[in-house]
C-alpha cells in the first residue's frame, strides 16, 4: 500500500511529461522547489488535494497557476492585474486541478479558469496509511462489553471554520452530557484564539443564537482534555490509546460549506470498531456510504445529514447522543449487540474492498483526464499500478 508521504512521487512517476505543482501551507510549489514555470506550452497539474477549497483563497492561486510567468513577487503581480483588469489566459496548454472534494465551487472554478478536474479520495489513502497498524490491534476486539464512557469526541481546533464545535460542546454542557463522554476542546499547541474571542468576532460563522448559547453555558470552560492539553497538528493522524467509549462523534473539517469532503477523522471510529455520528456539511454521511460503508440508521435518526441549518444539524446529533446516554445499562447492551455486525463490517471493509474502490476511482479519473487533455497514456500499465497501490 502506498505511503501517503509518497503520493506525489507516485504521481510524478506516472506523469513524467506533465508539469506538476503542489499546494503546501499557503504556497504553490513546482516539484517542491520552484513556484513558476518558464515553459508556456506544457500541460500543468495543480494538486490542491489535502485541504478543501476556500473561495477567495483558491482564486488567487488559480490566477497564479494559469499564468505562465515567473515573477519575483506573485502577490504584487496579481494585485496589478486585478487593478487593470488585464488578467488573461496566456497559454493554450491543458490545465488540470486535482482535488479531494465534490462541490459546485470546484465545477465553477474549472469553468472560470478553463481547468479539467481530477478528483480522488486523498484522505482515504492517508487513513489507510496512518491507521494500517490498527488492523492488528483491533482485529479481535470485542464490542459487546461495558464501556467507561458512552462516547468520545475530539475537538482540537475551535475557531473560524471549526467554530461550530463551540456550539456543539455548549450543547453537551446544557444536556449534561460532558460527564458521559471523553471530550477534547481547544487543545492545540498553536496560538489560536480562545472560544470567547471567537464568539466576540464579528466575522464568526457562529449564529447569534450559538454565540449566546456558548456565552451562557461555557462560561466556566476553557479547555477539555482527553490525553494532552497541547496537541500538535499531527495529532489528527493519531488515535489515543486510552479511549474507552462506545460511540464516536466525529466533528469534521468541513461543516459550513456546501461540499462533499471527508478527512481521516471519519475513519478513526471505523478502525477503532466504534459506531459514529457525523457533524459535517449536509450529505457527507451519504457520501461516506457511497464508498460502501454502512451507518446506524437502524438505531438512531440519521436524518441530521439532510439538515441545511447549521445549528439545527448540530442539535439533531446531540439529541441522538442524549437518547443513548440516558438508556439503562441493559438497553445500551441491546444497542451494542444490534450494531456489532455493522461495526465489524465497516472495519473489514476499510481494510479490504475500500482500498480497491478508491484506487479504481483514482485510476479511472486519471484515464478520463488524459483523454480530455489528449495525453498519451499508452506507457502506463494501470493493472500493475492498481496492484501496487492496494498491496
Amino acid at each position: 500500500m502506498l505511503q501517503i508521504d509518497h503520493i506525489y512521487e507516485f504521481f510524478h512517476s506516472i506523469l513524467p511529461k506533465i508539469e506538476k505543482h503542489y499546494f503546501h501551507g499557503g504556497v504553490i510549489e513546482k516539484h517542491r522547489y520552484h513556484i513558476f514555470t518558464k515553459f508556456p506550452n506544457v500541460s500543468k497539474i495543480l494538486f490542491y488535494d489535502q485541504e478543501p477549497l476556500i473561495d477567495n483563497f483558491i482564486e488567487f492561486w488559480l490566477k497564479v497557476f494559469v499564468m505562465h510567468v515567473s515573477p519575483q513577487d506573485p502577490t504584487q503581480l496579481i494585485i496589478d492585474i486585478e487593478k487593470t483588469g488585464a488578467f488573461t489566459f496566456t497559454s493554450q496548454s491543458p490545465l488540470v486541478l486535482t482535488i479531494s472534494e465534490k462541490s459546485k465551487l470546484v465545477d465553477n472554478l474549472c469553468l472560470k479558469f478553463k481547468l479539467k478536474k481530477l478528483y480522488y479520495f486523498f484522505h482515504g489513502f492517508a487513513a489507510l496509511d496512518w491507521y494500517r497498524g490498527h488492523y492488528a490491534l483491533n482485529y479481535n476486539k470485542s464490542m459487546v462489553r461495558s464501556y467507561k464512557h458512552d462516547y468520545v469526541s475530539f475537538n482540537r481546533i475551535i475557531n473560524h471554520d471549526r467554530s461550530y464545535r463551540i456550539y456543539f460542546v455548549s450543547l453537551l454542557k446544557e444536556y449534561g452530557l460532558l460527564e458521559h463522554g471523553q471530550v477534547s476542546f481547544n487543545v492545540t499547541d498553536n496560538l489560536f484564539d480562545n472560544w470567547q474571542d471567537e464568539t466576540a468576532d464579528a466575522n464568526t460563522k457562529l449564529s447569534k443564537h450559538a454565540r449566546q448559547h456558548a456565552d451562557t453555558h461555557l462560561i466556566d470552560i476553557d479547555k477539555l482534555v482527553i490525553d494532552n492539553p497541547n496537541l500538535p497538528g499531527s495529532a489528527s493522524a493519531d488515535i489515543p490509546r486510552d479511549v474507552d467509549a462506545f460511540w464516536h462523534v466525529v466533528t469534521e473539517t468541513v461543516f459550513y460549506y456546501d461540499k462533499l469532503h471527508l478527512t481521516e477523522k471519519i475513519f478513526k471510529p471505523i478502525v477503532s470498531k466504534q459506531p459514529f455520528m457525523l457533524l459535517a456539511a449536509p450529505g457527507n454521511l451519504a457520501y461516506l456510504k457511497s464508498y460502501g460503508f454502512k451507518t446506524f440508521d437502524s438505531v438512531i435518526d440519521e436524518s441530521y445529514d439532510l439538515i441545511q441549518d447549521h445549528d439545527l444539524r448540530t442539535e439533531a446529533v446531540v439529541r441522538q447522543l442524549h437518547w443513548y446516554c440516558n438508556l439503562t445499562p441493559g438497553e445500551k447492551t441491546n444497542v451494542i449487540q444490534q450494531l456489532e455486525p455493522i461495526i465489524d463490517y465497516n472495519f473489514h471493509h476499510f481494510y479490504g474492498e475500500f482500498r480497491h474502490i478508491i484506487t479504481r476511482e483514482l485510476l479511472d479519473n486519471i484515464k478520463t483526464v488524459f483523454q480530455e487533455i489528449g495525453h498519451d497514456d499508452s506507457h502506463i500499465n494501470y493493472t500493475n499500478i492498481h496492484h501496487v497501490l492496494t498491496h
